[in-house]
């Protein structure tokens, strides 16, 4: 018995370390034992590192002299290390680092320089201010040593001073990374330099900068400058000691909208200026500080999932950049909030007038399936900075700022551990690429409109202009609004619907992405509509690295890389064309995206369009693995004509002995009367027939096997199957008609929506 009960005290004791094990977070040793091995590495190689930059320094036309951030980068970790051990050697080194500025300046040929006008009162330490607020944040560190002798002190806080001074020369503003950076700088001055001529000056910067950002919306829309963004500005607030900046509704809204944006990759996917997969160092101070102030444990699990990653691409602890993001880390660790990942859903991201995102998910682990549409516009938001911007550098080919024609295009789309769709990437060259590359819209999973008609001889296609050539232009950005149109999930199937309008060119597109979740599948409809009389081009374009495989109106698709990253799922992309019609064509071309050449699809048709004409394109995208029998899974899908096409687009679908239904209203107008009654809409106006189905519901979604009927429709006063009713709104009477008379009108109020399973 005795020994009985040392086995169950064994195993108790063995179950309790291991749960705690399994379920601990990432604590403050965590973050201290990774910079010691960062630390150990930098300090036996940052001569070798110093020499190899020496025998590469260039002259630079756009930034003229720019030494390297490496030595104020090495003494701020140096600096931290003091913090933590009190040990003055770090402060030697650090010392020792800040002071190597005054040499490294004597290695740049004043021509350089000579004739930029920001260098007539001398060269700062640093440039670059991206990686300035490292000197003075070095120099907070160990400034309370007492082992500083006055002629080093004196010469480092002349460099203090002389990168908040330059920085005075083109003071960036707006909600923006380059602005916060720039407040960091004039912050960590003022404060490492209280009593010098210059701090009431840089203290008054910095506040004006900051408050751009201070509880407003970001202006950028691009996934590598978001970390740059936020951290700075948690950096800055903590730096200020600001206690209600983190009472405001902004900050937690960014920390979940980034978070609803996580990819099963753990990154967020690579839209506007970026590069997949992105970084992940900053984003662990950033939810380190967002756990900690909001005691919310889905910050903690992305901490330790960005984290993760972080270990994962830097595998020898030899990143000084990650080092540094973890010194914040360490400095906003709160260890006793657990961590708990979030509901993983499809929905709107966060909102439908700031994010302007949608992603569909089933999960929220490696292996789910994840698409996100991005219909962000440049938006009513930061008016001023966006101006300044336009007025001050050269950024024709962007929104303002950062980010790409990519409205209403498909981001990125991913299952079961591989990417299937990925964006265009940054840019190959300032200010950018051959073409707007890859910023312009036809680098991007998206319809593109083109004025005029592609030339194409009657003689055979190989004499054809190539589509590529003909949409071809200088990539600067077209200014276009965007809205949301609608967004609903029902049990087995999720729809999203978002308009894009070009006033300028002359036509509304509306994309409709359906996620099919029993078979993890997507439907793309578009709908055009013109609102002048012109004659146009509309091409649906979508991007791959390598086509397997095409037949009669698919292509079988897959990307094995983007650029060094390997994609390390099996799955492919069977993307499908079922609206077959002989005025569209279907093609491929090659297109360097992401600093690779791939092969774009295109299908694509021209003509001569009239006010108010509707015109439509139909994309089904299946994931899958490879084998599977291509032409049998293309042959699922059909199109219905709808006896209001093309007003109305109807697909029938054949899925594991289900027999299935979508109906789409392009037209939203349809059902309303010319009589301005209330209410507006009449049945007989908006019924559409899509084969066995009628209904004046904007979408429909029917499954029928074995008897049973599921349905989902939205925005219906009625819907049938078979003639049998399946839904039918409640009667009832209508007051305050525009005659403003007392007479009643009956009839039916639109329901939402509503789904139900019914026997056949």
């Amino acid at each position: 018995m005795k020994r009985f009960n040392n086995r169950v005290f064994i195993f108790i004791i063995f179950f309790v370390v291991n749960f705690i094990v399994a379920n601990a977070t990432v604590t403050k040793k965590t973050y201290l034992n990774y910079m010691k091995k960062v630390l150990a590495y930098h300090q036996q190689e940052n001569q070798n590192i110093m020499n190899q930059w020496k025998r590469n320094i260039q002259k630079s036309n756009l930034f003229g002299y720019s030494t390297t951030n490496y030595p104020a980068s090495y003494a701020m970790l140096l600096g931290f290390m003091y913090q933590q051990t009190g040990e003055e050697k770090y402060v030697q080194e650090a010392v020792k680092q800040l002071l190597q500025y005054e040499e490294l300046k004597k290695l740049f040929p004043k021509e350089f320089y000579a004739d930029r006008v920001e260098y007539k009162k001398g060269l700062p330490p640093i440039s670059d201010f991206f990686g300035m607020n490292h000197y003075p944040s070095a120099y907070q560190f160990i400034q309370s040593s007492k082992k500083i002798n006055p002629e080093d002190r004196a010469v480092i806080e002349k460099g203090v001073a002389d990168c908040a001074n330059f920085l005075m020369n083109f003071p960036e503003w707006g909600p923006m990374n380059r602005a916060i950076l720039r407040a960091e700088v004039f912050r960590y001055a003022a404060q490492c330099l209280p009593n010098h001529p210059d701090t009431p000056a840089w203290q008054k910067m910095a506040n004006i900068l900051a408050s751009d950002s201070y509880q407003r919306w970001e202006e950028e829309d691009a996934a590598s400058y978001h970390p740059v963004w936020l951290y700075s500005l948690f950096r800055y607030v903590s730096a200020a000691k600001d206690a209600n900046f983190f009472s405001s509704a902004i900050p937690r809204y960014y920390l979940d909208y980034y978070l609803h944006q996580m990819t099963p990759f753990t990154c967020i996917p690579d839209y506007g200026d970026a590069w997949w997969p992105g970084e992940f160092g900053r984003w662990v101070p950033i939810y380190e500080k967002g756990a900690a102030i909001y005691h919310e444990p889905k910050y903690k699990w992305a901490v330790e999932k960005f984290f993760t990653e972080l270990q994962r691409t830097d595998p020898e602890s030899k990143s000084l950049g990650f080092a540094l993001y973890l010194v914040d880390a360490y400095n906003w660790c709160d260890e006793k909030i657990p961590a708990q990942p979030p509901v993983a859903k499809s929905g709107l991201v966060m909102d439908e007038l700031v994010g302007k995102k949608v992603v569909f998910r089933n999960g929220i682990d490696a292996n789910s399936t994840y698409l996100m549409l991005n219909y962000q516009d440049e938006g009513d938001g930061a008016f001023m900075g966006r101006e300044f911007l336009r007025s001050t550098i050269m950024a024709d080919e962007e929104k303002m700022h950062h980010g790409h024609s990519d409205e209403n295009a498909i981001i990125s789309l991913m299952s079961k551990g591989s990417v299937l769709l990925d964006d265009a990437g940054y840019r190959d060259e300032l200010p950018s690429g051959e073409y707007g590359g890859y910023r312009a819209d036809y680098f991007h999973n998206r319809m593109v409109a083109r004025k005029n008609k592609r030339w194409i001889s009657l003689e055979g296609e190989h004499r054809e202009q190539p589509l590529l050539e003909f949409l071809r232009n200088s990539g600067a950005y077209r200014s276009v609004e965007t809205q949301l149109i609608d967004f609903l999930s029902f049990e087995r199937i999720e729809f999203s619907r978002s308009r894009m309008k070009d006033l300028e060119m002359g036509y509304e597109w509306d994309r409709t992405v359906i996620y099919h979740k029993v078979n993890d599948l997507f439907i793309i409809i578009d709908g055009i509509k013109t609102i002048r009389r012109d004659y146009f081009t509309f091409t649906n374009l979508w991007h791959t690295q390598k086509i397997q495989a095409q037949g009669d109106h698919w292509f079988n698709t897959r990307i094995d890389n983007i650029q060094n990253w390997q994609n390390p799922g099996n799955q492919e992309l069977l993307i499908c064309f079922p609206l077959k019609e002989s005025e569209k064509m279907l093609g491929t071309f090659d297109l360097m995206r992401h600093k690779q050449v791939g092969k774009t699809i295109y299908e694509t048709m021209s003509g001569q369009f009239y006010e108010n004409q509707l015109e439509s394109f139909v994309t089904v995208l299946v994931p899958h693995a490879p084998g599977a029998d291509l032409e049998k899974i293309a042959q699922q899908f059909e199109i219905i004509q709808s006896d209001k096409f093309p007003q109305a687009v109807g697909l029938k679908m054949k899925l594991d002995g289900r027999e299935e239904y979508i109906g789409l209203k392009l037209d939203l107008l349809m059902d309303y009367s010319h009589q301005t009654v209330r209410p507006r809409y009449v049945y007989e106006l908006g019924k559409v027939q899509y084969g066995p189905i009628e209904t004046d519901g904007l979408f429909t979604f029917i499954s029928k096997k074995d008897g049973k009927l599921y349905w989902a429709c939205s925005n219906m006063t009625h819907l049938k199957f078979n003639e049998k009713l399946l839904q039918q709104s409640l009667e009832s009477s209508f007051g305050l008609q525009p005659t403003y008379s007392r007479e009643m009108l009956s009839s039916y109020a639109k329901w939402r929506c509503w789904e139900a399973e019914v026997v056949e």
